[in-house]
C-alpha cells in the first residue's frame, strides 16, 4: 500500500512537472539529472565506449535517459514508501537542491508532500474495499503490474519518444548522389539528410519561439544590444557554402555534411556593439544551456557567420533555429545552435564539453573518406569499369591531392579532384577502377600542401579522429 501510493505520486508529480516544462518552460528535475549524466558520458573514454556499444545516434542518450527515469521514479517511490508526506517532501527538497534552483526544489518538495497525502486519502478506501471483496490473486497482480507499467511508460515516454521519431534524423549523409560512371557532383546535403548530434535527447532540444526570441550582446561592449529576428535583417546578408563536421565523427564516419548557409558576419555585429578595451574572449550561450568560447581576435575575422538559413530554408529546430554560429576550420562543438547570448569577456570560460576534457580549439583534422564502394557492402563486379569515390576535408584549408591504394599501401594512385566552390567545403575525388576478381585492401589519404593526413589511427575524442579510412573490397 505505501509503495503503491508512492509510485502513483511519483508518476503524477512527473507528469505534471513535464507539462509545466512544456507549457511554461519551468525547470524539470529529471532533465537536470539527464544533463549531469550526459556530461559524465561525455568524458572522452566513456563517450567512446558508449559509441561502441550504442552506435552514433541517440542510442547512448536514450540509455542515459532510461537510467534517469529509473533513478527518478525509483527514488521518489522509495522515499514515499519509507516516510510520510511531510518528511518525504523535505527530503525531496534537500536532494533537489543538488541539481535544481532552490525554488524548483522547494516546489517539488511541497508538491510531493501534498500529492502523497492526497493519493493516500484517495487510495485508502479503495484498498479497504478490495480487502473486503475477494479478488482472484492473479487478477490483482495483473492489475498492479499494468498500473506500474503504464505509469512508467507515461513518464519515460517524454524522452523515449526519440525512438519513434524520424529515423532519418541521424542518418548518415553521403558525399553526393553517386551514380556509377557519371561525374561526382558537388554534393550539397539535403537538410533532411544532415547529420544531427546534440547533448540533449532530441525531444528535449530547445523549441524556440521566433516571435519572442532575441539575441543579447553584452559584457565588455560600449552599446549592449537586444536583437530580434527582424533586427537581423539590418545586417549585410552573406551566403556561403560550408562543410560542417562533428568532432565525435569516427574514421570514415557519417557525421559530416555540406550546405549553403545564409546570415551575416559576426564582425559587423561586434562593430555595432563596440568592443571595449580589455575584451579578449567571446562567450556564447545557447537556449539549452550549452556554452562555448572563442578568442576575440578570431571572432573579429570576416569568415565567422551568424546564420539563420540552410539550403534556402530557415534553420530547422534540430539544426539551430533561429540562429547558429559558423566558424570555418573548427568542429561543430565550437559552433553553438539556438544561441541567445553573446558576452565579451576579459577571461575565458571553458565550454560545455571542454570542461569534460574535449579539445579546447576543436581544429579540424585533415581527413578523407571512401563513399564508393560503400563500406557496409563492399562488393564489386569483376571487369566492370567503375570508380572509387569519396570526399576529403581540412576545414578552411585546401585539399591539394588525394591518393588511393588497393593493395594495402604498397602502391598509391592520385585521384582526380573536383574543385570545391568555397575554401571551407569538402573536396570530392574519384579514381577510375576496373578490378579483376579478388580481394582488395582499399585505403585513401589526403594532402594539403606539404601536410599529409595522419596515418596513425586515434579515437575521435578528444581532438578528432585520425588515420586512413580503409576496408576490404571483394570483387567477383
Amino acid at each position: 500500500m505505501r509503495f503503491l501510493r508512492a509510485w502513483i505520486t511519483a508518476v503524477l508529480l512527473s507528469v505534471v512537472g513535464y507539462l509545466l516544462f512544456l507549457w511554461l518552460g519551468l525547470a524539470y528535475p529529471p532533465l537536470r539529472l539527464f544533463g549531469a549524466m550526459t556530461q559524465l558520458l561525455g568524458v572522452p573514454k566513456i563517450f567512446q565506449l558508449v559509441h561502441a556499444v550504442f552506435g552514433l545516434g541517440q542510442g547512448g542518450k536514450i540509455f542515459a535517459f532510461t537510467g534517469v527515469a529509473v533513478l527518478w521514479l525509483g527514488g521518489l517511490t522509495l522515499l514515499g514508501g519509507l516516510w510520510r508526506g511531510r518528511i518525504a517532501g523535505l527530503i525531496v527538497f534537500v536532494l533537489g537542491l543538488a541539481f535544481t534552483p532552490w525554488y524548483t526544489a522547494l516546489g517539488y518538495g511541497v508538491a510531493f508532500w501534498l500529492l502523497l497525502d492526497a493519493v493516500n486519502v484517495w487510495l485508502a478506501p479503495r484498498v479497504r474495499a478490495v480487502t473486503v471483496r475477494p479478488v482472484p490473486p492473479d487478477s490483482g497482480r495483473r492489475t498492479t503490474t499494468l498500473a506500474l507499467a503504464t505509469g512508467g511508460a507515461v513518464v519515460a515516454g517524454g524522452g523515449l519518444t526519440a525512438l519513434f521519431r524520424d529515423p532519418g534524423a541521424g542518418a548518415p549523409a553521403t558525399a553526393a548522389s553517386i551514380v556509377p560512371g557519371e561525374p561526382l557532383p558537388f554534393g550539397v546535403t539535403p537538410v533532411e539528410q544532415w547529420y544531427y548530434v546534440s547533448k540533449n535527447l532530441e525531444p528535449f532540444d530547445p523549441n524556440v519561439n521566433g516571435k519572442t526570441w532575441n539575441l543579447k550582446v553584452g559584457g565588455l561592449v560600449r552599446t549592449p544590444l537586444t536583437l530580434s529576428l527582424a533586427d537581423l535583417k539590418s545586417f549585410t546578408p552573406v551566403s556561403e557554402e560550408l562543410t560542417l563536421s562533428c568532432i565525435s565523427n569516427p574514421l570514415g564516419g557519417p557525421l559530416i555534411s555540406n550546405g549553403i548557409w545564409e546570415g551575416f558576419r559576426l564582425s559587423e555585429l561586434l562593430k555595432k556593439a563596440g568592443v571595449q578595451g580589455g575584451a579578449k574572449y567571446l562567450l556564447w550561450e545557447a537556449a539549452d544551456g550549452y556554452t562555448e568560447s572563442l578568442p576575440l581576435g578570431r571572432a573579429l575575422e570576416d569568415d565567422i557567420l551568424l546564420v539563420h538559413t540552410l539550403n534556402g530554408q530557415p534553420l530547422t529546430p534540430k539544426h539551430g533555429y533561429p540562429l547558429r554560429v559558423l566558424i570555418p576550420g573548427r568542429y561543430g562543438m565550437k559552433q553553438p545552435r539556438w544561441i541567445t547570448k553573446i558576452t565579451l569577456s576579459a577571461t575565458d570560460v571553458p565550454g560545455y564539453w571542454v570542461r569534460r576534457g574535449w579539445s579546447k580549439t576543436a581544429l579540424v583534422e585533415l581527413t578523407s573518406r571512401i563513399d564508393q564502394p560503400a563500406e557496409i557492402s563492399p562488393i564489386v563486379k569483376a571487369g566492370a569499369p567503375g570508380f572509387i569515390r569519396g570526399i576529403a576535408f581540412y576545414g578552411d584549408q585546401p585539399i591539394t591531392k588525394v591518393e588511393v591504394t588497393t593493395d594495402g599501401g604498397k602502391t598509391w594512385q592520385a585521384a582526380r579532384l573536383i574543385a570545391p566552390r568555397s575554401k571551407s567545403v569538402w573536396t570530392p575525388w574519384e579514381l577510375p577502377w576496373t578490378p579483376a576478381a579478388g580481394s582488395y585492401d582499399v585505403q585513401v589519404r589526403a594532402y594539403s600542401g606539404d601536410r599529409v593526413q595522419k596515418k596513425v589511427e586515434s579515437d575521435a575524442l578528444p581532438e578528432g579522429a585520425t588515420g586512413y579510412h580503409h576496408f576490404i573490397v571483394n570483387v567477383s
